[in-house]
């Protein structure tokens, strides 16, 4: 019965709008009209405002004549009489506009108006026109003005009437209007709340039922949500027992609902790991209403773990008394086991990371270890007067061992460079001398194998520059030795240009040319490949470990470069990388690339201390040519005792030695007072990142790499006992 009549008055309120607009209709059709209506009113009263504005435009004119000629009379100037000529043909046009628009009633005025004005005219104009220099009369501008009173007399006549009477009707229509508007709008606003009523009442009817719909959808819906949800929820008690589950959490855990609301607590099914995470935290619930991703190993019904994230928020009373919970949970073993997974191999990764440094460190000091004495004594070998069938193979032998050194160094520095091991510095230097040190070396260089070596400097270069000069000539000098190696004939073109540069910064770059063997395009991709080079015929025919490039490549990177090639195969290549620095200070480079400078050392007392007897010879030999006194020492517990019993300006410290090593000795000697101070540089055969550190951390002042070369090792003993 409820629908019957909800349904019956639906109908009566659809036919009552349906009349509404109806009306609403026809009263816009009326009110547009009349609005029509009292537009085309309105056109007619300016039309009629127009055509009065021109008779008045029409007398101005006349008196702007009469104006022009009393000028011309009383003075006899002829500019008097433009304004009269201008004036005669404005009312010419004037006076047909008025015939051509004049209403029907007052067409009689207005001749009256004209005539009057052509015996205003004719005056004027004979006056003009019989002109002599004598004096008027004054009977003359009697008349003249006379004749001007008729003529505005009859304007007056015409213009009085018809403007009240058009005010009047203006006011007429004004009145009209307001009220039309009036009448229509109050018409509207009736009609449009009546309408918005009716609206009202129909939405409200449908939004019940609508929402009572939505309603139900929704709760089912929501009870789905819950149900089926690929996410845990469950609520709890005070006492932390389950009154409300839903269907993916029973699944998980292998229990019936029925099995769990009322008689189980979470923490009973949790393992004893978890039951702390819990009864720590749950206290924290309670106070704070919110405690968010905790882990917990839940048991399942089968004793099987569950790994779950659970989330959860509080529900309290009006004292303030937590009465429940409410808990997101989030399934998450494969996580877990990933974690596991990924933790073991980590610390696989970290083992072969340390095993692979260890392997290295340990090579780079059994292979250093002989070759250092094999250089040392080919250049000690070299300054004895060898006789003259001796010398090439002494160079000979010093090449090989020198090949072999770059080929160790080349690997380790590889090695660091792959695992983030290599820090760019900051150190002021000469760029000018720093180029012109690579120029004279390649020079020389080039040369010997009949090669035309070019320079080209940016004049505008910064004369100093702060970056890393170390790791910048390691580039230049593999991409220089590149090019002089794969070049038979021509030239090798050293370029430094300047790219940018304001206040502090300067962008630089560098290129390397040759006219040499090129590259395919196809084997372009390759050559910045460790071990690898363009071809294997490249290989032997050349040799080279394929290392260069890659060093140079990952160290222009660290630089915040990208290093660029350019190659057509047969004619030669061109290698070019940018780099940033800042402006740098005066400071010579000299320290960085030679030992040119001599001080006097005679006097000075050091104490050598290696297990390996032929490296003492060695750095001994060097010692005595310098005029320094030197002692021995084979183990780090000889290197103490000698302490105890003399007095050393420097200590060379071996690091690995029999019975106590290198880095103990230095402990034993930076805990005594009396040698706290002495200057310790290590002879290390290790050229890795943590032994430098190490190094440092013991107490060391510097360290030399085995093999070493004199000027180095003479540069370090007057930085740390000259003077």
């Amino acid at each position: 019965m409820s629908n019957f009549l909800r349904k019956h008055f639906e109908s009566l309120y659809i036919g009552f709008l349906w009349g509404l607009l109806s009306l609403l209709f026809f009263s816009s059709f009326f009110f547009f009209y009349q609005v029509y209506e009292s537009r085309m009113d309105r056109n007619s009263f300016e039309n009629k405002s127009r055509w009065n504005s021109l008779l008045n435009d029409y007398s101005s004119y006349l008196k702007d004549v009469e104006t022009g000629g009393r000028g011309y009379l009383l003075t006899g100037d002829s500019n008097f009489l433009e304004p009269y000529e201008n004036s005669l043909s404005h009312m010419v046009v004037i006076e047909a506009l008025l015939r051509a628009e004049c209403e029907p009633i007052y067409k009689a005025d207005l001749e009256s108006i004209i005539q009057a004005k052509q015996l205003k005219l004719e005056f004027v104009k004979g006056l003009i026109d019989s002109y002599s220099q004598g004096k008027l009369p004054k009977t003359v501008f009697i008349e003249s003005k006379r004749r001007m009173d008729v003529f505005r007399d009859a304007v007056k006549k015409l213009l009085d009437p018809k403007v009240a009477k058009e005010e009047i009707e203006k006011e007429k229509n004004r009145k009209f209007t307001i009220r039309l508007v009036a009448v229509s709008g109050g018409f509207f606003f009736l009609l449009s709340i009546l309408i918005l009523w009716m609206i009202f009442v129909l939405k409200r009817n449908a939004r019940i039922l609508v929402e009572k719909e939505l309603i139900e959808d929704r709760l089912f819906e929501i009870d789905d949500l819950y149900q089926n949800s690929p996410v845990g929820f469950h609520s709890l008690d005070a006492n932390g027992y389950f009154v409300k589950i839903n269907r993916t959490e029973c699944e998980w855990l292998g229990y019936t609902e029925e099995e769990l609301v009322g008689k189980i607590r979470l923490i009973d099914i949790l393992t004893e790991g978890s039951k702390e995470v819990f009864n720590k935290n749950f206290p924290i619930l309670k106070k704070t209403g919110r405690i968010d991703n905790l882990r917990f190993e839940v048991l399942r019904k089968d004793g099987r773990p569950l790994y779950l994230n659970l989330s959860a928020t509080a529900i309290f009373s009006k004292s303030n008394e937590m009465i429940r919970t409410r808990s997101v949970l989030l399934d998450i073993s494969q996580m877990v086991l990933y974690e596991k997974e990924l933790i073991d191999s980590r610390v696989r990764a970290e083992d072969a990371n340390r095993a692979k440094s260890e392997f290295l460190s340990s090579m780079s000091h059994e292979l250093r270890t002989p070759l250092n004495a094999v250089i040392g004594l080919s250049m000690w070998l070299m300054e004895d007067n060898p006789k003259p069938e001796q010398v090439e193979h002494l160079k000979n032998l010093r090449f090989s061992s020198e090949t072999l050194l770059t080929l160790i160094n080349d690997i380790l520095d590889f090695n660091k460079i792959e695992e983030q091991m290599i820090i760019i510095e900051e150190i002021d230097f000469s760029l000018s001398e720093f180029i012109r040190s690579v120029s004279t070396s390649f020079s020389v260089k080039a040369k010997e194998q009949l090669l035309s070596f070019h320079e080209e400097v940016d004049p505008n270069l910064p004369e100093h520059i702060r970056f890393d000069p170390t790791r910048m000539l390691q580039v230049v000098n593999n991409l220089l030795s590149n090019a002089i190696k794969f070049t038979k004939e021509g030239t090798i073109t050293f370029r430094v240009l300047l790219v940018s540069k304001n206040e502090d910064l300067a962008e630089i770059r560098i290129d390397v040319e040759d006219t040499g063997i090129g590259i395919p395009f196809d084997k372009r991709q390759y050559v910045f490949e460790k071990f690898t080079q363009a071809s294997q015929d490249t290989t032997r025919k050349y040799g080279g470990s394929g290392l260069g490039l890659a060093i140079s490549k990952g160290l222009v990177e660290l630089m915040k470069g990208k290093l660029e090639l350019e190659s057509e195969f047969g004619k030669g290549s061109k290698f070019s990388f940018i780099f940033s620095c800042k402006i740098g200070k005066a400071n010579s480079l000299a320290q960085v690339l030679s030992a040119t400078d001599r001080s006097d050392l005679t006097g000075k007392r050091i104490l050598v201390a290696d297990d390996i007897e032929i490296n003492r010879s060695i750095v001994i030999r060097f010692l005595n040519r310098w005029g320094i006194e030197s002692e021995e020492a084979s183990d780090g517990e000889e290197v103490v005792s000698k302490l105890s019993n003399g007095k050393y300006d420097l200590i060379l410290m071996d690091l690995h030695m029999p019975n106590v090593d290198g880095y103990t000795a230095t402990r034993q000697i930076r805990e005594s007072e009396n040698w706290k101070h002495i200057p310790i540089i290590a002879l290390t055969a290790s050229a890795q990142l943590e032994t430098q550190e190490k190094i440092h951390s013991v107490g060391m002042n510097d360290f030399i790499s085995k093999p070493f070369y004199p000027n180095e090792l003479y540069q370090k003993l007057v930085h740390w006992i000259a003077g």
